[in-house]
């Protein structure tokens, strides 16, 4: 069995050789051993490094108040409710400044006030929730330096109730909520004993980052060997790395309770939309069983907002949802209905698939198949690539390609979108893996083509956006046509047949479909949608086409020094547009690593032609053909990239689901360019000495993509946010940084 002591690169001049021994590592077993030997040193730093974070430093407050003496002061003698905010009746009262909807409180000791704890009343509820903020006295001064953040906290979660104070013996504490709520505080105790605190979501989240260190981080030894897909280790390490990927998205469906937010008719959002479009389907019509409002039905035109605000009784009135002659209709794509909610219909008896559960089952999917595609793309193409290299790009393309969003929240929009994901993914992966050898000469499997083909051409019934990328076939398969008539040849006609067969079979029965509902095969509902606009009638000025796709790409992230520390950012449109929820572009905020996908012109340029062409593997047309083959698969990418971005831009606006639709095509270029020159960095004497820079920037683009996602959940925006729905978590987390100032 071969050791992975020998994967250290060889001394000597020129590029550094990868390890290729006869037989890759066969014992499984006997692989991670090797590579424990190399790495076990690192792996007790790295965890001893996070058992100090977790015990000295995120539990500080504990330790600096681990001497302290508490002292409890009365806040409202004579109301046990406590204040009302802008309570004329209560402002005079002594220690209290009441003005406006904010209470300010003043504390003052002789030794330094480290943290105030606020004791609410008794069954204090507050679902809006209320804010503060610290005012402090520098020594002999009487004006107030106040903290530059409120803060939320909430009096029915005692977690939320300590009050960093920052070592000032004169503070003030000011609370503000809306007008005429109880101040819902009868006391507060200063310097009080901060309990210690062992979070195992905190500790799951750190292993998760050491372990990324461990195998990922920029001196990894398994960065000097060879790709080989029959190595037991590497398999094995592939393995659990795309099962420690799903175990990740799995943790963020479940702490930030998808299946809890998600589920039913809230407000007139059927969350259950896809259930909905089953059960009709099932009952053999296509309109939605929801009870139609009598006025909406009978308005002249039912697509304006104003009018149906006008509507009073009835009935709910349903939005974002398709309307047409006086019945309700799903505008989203249905197959992901047929695939999934109707055969779990007909299997359970009738019960429903909760929609976040539908997301996660496509979620695992669409990390599997693209786990596929890396590593059959790596070993296809490439020949000093490396697991390491695979597997670092394989977890940033799935951060970034706007997956992690639509598990967080797993609604009625990821359902589409994480549908198309998989399609894509697998669909190229079945495209990879068609392209054979027989009796010496390219072949093409007719039945990989096929799926392939009818994954793709399956985009049409569930997010079209992602239709665009069936124009990756003329890429993929050009030699196939033009160089060794493998397809569309008199040798090839089965083939040829296979793979443009599901084109026709799928895009008819949707037309079909299409023309059941609307009376035309090509309107799939978008213009009788019930939102915030018209669509038939409101068009979005051109001009701000630009704008929003500066927000999709490269709206900085907005940052503070406070807990969540991502805060949402206030685009300016110039002109009105749809704007949700938004955190940051894609590459300036979302996925800084993208920004490799520029170098991807750089590294394919003509003048780094032979540089490139040495890491190809020639398939039989020569390394040169390879990499046009390449160059025109990015190209083609590109061209979906840039008409999906405009495409939401002026006909959707700004709102982060949207993101996956350019998100997906930017992280196939991405993979592709940083594959190149990750492999070029030990093959190339030139490209050497940025090996290391430009692994340590990938592995640390992927620690702040994970933090700056898990961060941005946080953020209060959008009708699931934490801070209202899962207020405890929201909180708990918190607190982790109770000892920031």
């Amino acid at each position: 069995m071969a050791s992975i002591a020998t994967l250290k690169a060889k001394k000597g001049k020129g590029a550094p050789s990868f390890h290729r021994p006869p037989r890759m590592e066969r014992d499984a077993l006997g692989g991670w051993w090797a590579f424990a030997k190399r790495r076990w040193k690192f792996l007790l730093f790295c965890l001893a490094l996070a058992a100090l974070l977790e015990v000295f430093i995120f539990n500080l407050p504990f330790w600096q108040t681990l001497s302290s003496s508490p002292s409890f002061e009365i806040l409202s003698s004579y109301n046990t409710q406590g204040l009302v905010m802008d309570s004329e009746k209560n402002a005079g009262t002594a220690g209290w400044n009441a003005s406006g909807p904010v209470v300010t409180i003043e504390f003052s000791s002789q030794s330094p006030i480290r943290y105030v704890q606020l004791i609410g009343a008794p069954g204090a509820k507050d679902k809006a929730g209320m804010q503060f903020r610290v005012e402090s006295f520098l020594p002999g001064s009487d004006d107030p330096h106040p903290s530059n953040y409120w803060q939320l906290l909430n009096p029915s979660c005692p977690s939320s109730l300590y009050i960093n104070a920052s070592g000032y013996k004169r503070i003030m504490v000011q609370v503000r909520t809306d007008a005429g709520k109880p101040f819902a505080f009868y006391g507060a105790v200063v310097n009080p004993k901060v309990p210690f605190d062992a979070s195992p979501l905190r500790i799951l989240l750190m292993l998760l980052i050491v372990i990324l260190a461990v195998f990922l981080g920029p001196a990894s030894p398994l960065y000097k060997t060879d790709l080989s897909l029959r190595s037991a280790f590497q398999i094995s390490l592939i393995t659990l790395s795309t099962l420690l990927l799903m175990a990740f998205y799995v943790g963020i469906w479940y702490i930030f309770e998808a299946r809890r937010i998600y589920v039913g008719d809230a407000g007139g959002a059927p969350f259950e939309l896809y259930d909905q479009l089953a059960r009709a389907l099932l009952h053999g019509h296509a309109w939605l069983n929801l009870p139609v409002n009598p006025q909406l039905a009978a308005l002249k035109n039912p697509y304006d907002e104003a009018a149906r605000n006008k509507i009073t009784g009835g009935g709910t009135i349903f939005w974002d949802i398709a309307f047409f002659k006086g019945k309700y209709y799903c505008y989203f794509g249905v197959i992901p209905a047929l695939l999934f909610f109707v055969p779990f219909s007909l299997l359970t008896g009738g019960r429903s698939l909760p929609t976040p559960d539908a997301v996660l089952v496509f979620v695992m999917l669409d990390v599997l198949s693209l786990t596929l595609l890396i590593f059959k793309a790596a070993s296809s193409y490439l020949k000093n690539c490396s697991p390491a290299a695979c597997l670092l790009v394989e977890w940033i393309a799935a951060i970034g390609c706007g997956l992690f969003f639509e598990d967080f929240q797993a609604n009625t929009y990821a359902v589409p979108i994480t549908c198309s994901i998989f399609f894509t993914f697998f669909g190229l992966w079945c495209w990879e893996m068609s392209k054979r050898t027989k009796r010496g000469l390219p072949h093409i499997n007719s039945w990989w083509a096929f799926f392939g083909s009818l994954f793709m051409a399956a985009n049409l019934g569930s997010r079209p956006q992602f239709e665009i990328a069936s124009v990756l076939a003329i890429a993929v398969f050009w030699r196939s046509v033009f160089k060794d008539r493998s397809l569309f040849s008199k040798r090839s006609i089965l083939p040829s047949i296979f793979i443009c067969l599901p084109y026709f079979i799928v895009f008819p029965l949707l037309m079909a479909y299409n023309h059941a509902r609307f009376g035309s095969p090509l309107n799939f509902g978008n213009d009788y949608q019930l939102t915030v606009y018209d669509v038939r009638h409101e068009k979005w000025p051109k001009i701000g086409t630009l704008s929003i796709v500066y927000y999709y790409l490269f709206e900085p992230a907005s940052l503070q020094a406070a807990f969540p520390f991502v805060m949402e950012p206030l685009p300016d449109l110039q002109v009105w547009q749809w704007e949700g929820p938004w955190i940051g572009g894609l590459f300036s905020a979302l996925t800084p690593a993208f920004f490799i996908a520029f170098l991807t012109p750089w590294a394919f340029s003509r003048r780094r032609k032979a540089d490139t062409v040495s890491v190809l593997k020639d398939k039989g047309y020569g390394v040169y053909s390879v990499r046009r083959g390449i160059v025109s698969f990015m190209g083609f990418t590109l061209f979906w990239a840039i008409l999906a971005v405009l495409a939401d831009s002026y006909l959707a606006g700004l709102m982060q689901h949207y993101v996956s639709d350019f998100g997906v095509p930017l992280a196939l270029i991405f993979a592709g360019g940083a594959l190149a020159l990750l492999s070029l960095s030990f093959s190339h004497p030139g490209y050497v000495q940025w090996g290391y820079l430009l692994r340590l920037f990938l592995f640390s683009a992927l620690l702040y993509s994970l933090l700056f996602h898990f961060f941005a959940c946080f953020v209060n925006a959008g009708s699931g946010d934490i801070f209202n729905q899962v207020p405890r978590l929201y909180f708990h987390v918190k607190n982790w940084f109770l000892f920031l100032d």
